[in-house]
């Protein structure tokens, strides 16, 4: 089988979903005989082989205020490529143009007598992530409650449009069965659930190292809190911030020193920046590419911090605690499924305070509550193997002759203008 995975999230700096394709990728050419095939926008038009991997990119502009991040302008470019490369399976990952082209092709190849396939993984939840929480933001200067009610119409438009996205494609996967029901708002049933992995011999708490934490000019009783990840505001970047500045704010001076170091790129990275000015003990750290750099990083600190609201499954979350570090975020998203009391604590989104608190709760017993997040990690199977041998068992169901009661055969949807031009 030739699989293809087609997405804007794929760049030098991308995180969670970048390690899934790639995860994806190294999988399907250790274990199997199949082909992956990874399109994506480019600076250039090029092509990269490497033995029955490739990866095509098309030349595509910036998205504005998001760089790496680039956006495909011309849909019949994607079209080309997908019928050049002629996968038995594509899987999005990102709805905006990808769709068109997807189903476009689709219907191309049932034409030709062919069975293909079309998946979408909800690896974001766009609707609040992209639309009705960036809205609330920005019209929260409206009296009253105009500006909520505006985020909320906007977002529930959304879910109506990506819902039929979704419902258009023959199968539809997530994360957890919270994303699953999340889904469900969208209008979109039978999703499957498929976790994302992680590599605990990789993710290790004996990856820690003192010299690395001498680097960041630490001392052996400092508690280091971590961030890793984007640094934007579907991250919430800015309460970390802010939570750090009430820890120096309100600490006592006979206790711990908190230092926190947040690893990424993304477009808040100057505003940091400026703020760690009048903050010393907050380092903005280069995004880390070496995954063996990035475990020694998440092992070496004590407490992983995140405030972002929207995350469909928490993949640094969950590595963070294979490396033994509890974890202090909010209560939303798929951290309500990660991280129970006995492993760190959630508070409200969007409350510094309330994070700083929980952040000195968790100080006084980090080792405790970290080694019983690695325990969680173990104990949940979270193993790339498991998943992505369940993940290309559903691709062979859904193309086999007679599918599994309650998975649609490929290509049996009903014909729409989604087929047929852009939307």
């Amino acid at each position: 089988m030739r699989h293809c995975d087609l997405t804007l999230a794929y760049t030098e700096t991308s995180g969670g979903i970048r390690t899934y394709i790639d995860a994806k990728r190294q999988h399907i050419a250790r274990h199997t005989e199949h082909e992956h095939v990874l399109i994506i926008p480019g600076e250039r038009d090029r092509i990269i082989q490497d033995g029955r991997l490739t990866r095509i990119e098309i030349q595509s502009p910036l998205i504005p205020g998001c760089h790496p991040y680039r956006f495909f302008t011309r849909p019949h470019r994607v079209l080309r490529a997908l019928r050049e490369a002629a996968p038995d399976a594509v899987e999005l990952g990102s709805f905006f143009t990808c769709p068109w082209a997807a189903f476009r092709y689709r219907a191309d190849r049932l034409q030709a007598g062919h069975r293909p396939l079309v998946a979408a993984y909800f690896h974001t939840d766009i609707a609040s992530a992209y639309v009705g929480a960036p809205l609330r933001r920005r019209l929260s200067a409206l009296p009253g409650t105009w500006g909520d009610k505006a985020g909320q119409g906007m977002e529930s438009t959304a879910r109506r449009l990506f819902g039929r996205v979704f419902r258009h494609c023959d199968l539809t996967l997530a994360a957890t069965g919270q994303q699953a029901d999340r889904l469900r708002q969208y209008g979109v049933g039978g999703t499957h659930i498929v976790p994302l992995g992680v590599d605990t011999l990789l993710f290790n708490p004996a990856r820690r190292d003192s010299s690395w934490r001498a680097e960041l000019g630490l001392d052996p009783e400092d508690i280091l809190l971590l961030y890793c990840g984007r640094l934007d505001g579907e991250k919430d970047v800015l309460t970390l911030a802010r939570a750090f500045e009430c820890l120096n704010r309100d600490g006592p001076s006979d206790g711990p020193r908190f230092v926190m170091a947040m690893m990424g790129a993304g477009p808040h990275r100057e505003a940091l920046e400026t703020r760690a000015r009048d903050l010393p003990g907050l380092r903005l750290l280069d995004y880390e590419s070496d995954r063996p750099a990035y475990a020694r990083a998440l092992a070496s600190a004590d407490i992983y911090v995140t405030a972002g609201p929207h995350e469909t499954f928490g993949l640094s979350v969950v590595e963070a605690q294979a490396s033994g570090l509890p974890v202090v975020g909010v209560e939303a998203g798929a951290l309500k499924e990660h991280v129970r009391p006995d492993r760190g604590r959630l508070g409200p989104v969007g409350d510094a305070e309330a994070m700083a608190g929980h952040i000195r709760q968790v100080a006084v017993q980090h080792q405790t509550l970290g080694a019983a997040a690695r325990h969680h990690v173990l104990a949940s199977g979270y193993a790339w193997e498991q998943t992505l041998d369940r993940l290309l068992a559903l691709y062979d169901e859904a193309l086999s002759p007679r599918p599994a009661p309650g998975v649609a055969a490929a290509g049996q949807r009903r014909s729409s203008a989604w087929d047929g031009a852009p939307p």
